[in-house]
């Protein structure tokens, strides 16, 4: 009884480790925005499409199409933790940003050799290498598919956000427009003190004819005392 006891809370403590590395390596992937993401790449000629997906919280999938065939691989977080060791990157979140800038610049390069894919994530030495295998016809399906809805939902979400970016810009403009017309009146209407011409005064003794000479005092004659 001991014994099944203490393997009920094993396998709860497992359940429960299990539950916290999935949602951790979920959040992961959302932070850095790959959780799902597409980039156009081409190889000479020809173009293919990479694209990132989750799957039940679970594992992530890199993979990429030509349209018509998808290669791919799915990681896990012990098989990410692997693929970061031996990419030579020194944490997860500096492999996943790498990854991220790569897919927003469209650094990405392939090469096909048979019926495998290897994407280059970056550029030079530091580039990071992911091996992808073809899927089999069923998954081939299933990947396009998800793909064609994926990016159709994607396309509305953005025609959402720019309809109501337009509109605030509308708004602007519209408040904008207002309130340079009030402005416009403000600087049109007298203002206090302007337009009025003050009364010139003269100075005591000054010439009003001329202002600029004194008054000549009338002449008073020879005063005898």
């Amino acid at each position: 009884m001991i014994t099944c006891f203490t393997d009920i809370l094993r396998a709860g403590c497992l359940q429960k480790d299990t539950c916290h590395v999935m949602t951790d390596l979920l959040s992961q992937l959302k932070d850095a925005k790959l959780d799902s993401t597409q980039c156009v790449t081409t190889n000479g000629r020809q173009k293919f499409l990479c694209f990132t997906k989750t799957v039940d919280s679970k594992q992530w999938v890199v993979a990429v199409t030509d349209g018509i065939d998808v290669w791919s691989q799915e990681f896990d977080e012990e098989g990410l933790e692997a693929q970061r060791d031996l990419s030579g990157v020194a944490s997860v979140e500096s492999f996943l940003s790498r990854f991220k800038n790569a897919f927003s610049s469209s650094d990405l390069a392939i090469s096909r050799i048979g019926t495998k894919i290897t994407l280059a994530i970056g550029k030079g030495s530091s580039a990071i290498e992911l091996d992808l295998f073809e899927a089999k016809a069923a998954e081939k399906k299933s990947e396009l598919q998800f793909l064609l809805f994926n990016l159709a939902e994607n396309n509305g979400q953005l025609e959402k956000q720019l309809s109501m970016a337009n509109q605030q810009i509308e708004v602007l403009k519209a408040q904008k427009g207002s309130g340079s017309g009030l402005s416009a009146l403000a600087d049109l209407s007298p203002k206090k003190g302007q337009g009025q011409a003050k009364p010139k005064t003269t100075k005591v003794g000054m010439s009003v004819i001329n202002p600029s000479s004194r008054k000549r005092k009338a002449a008073t004659g020879v005063v005898f005392e």
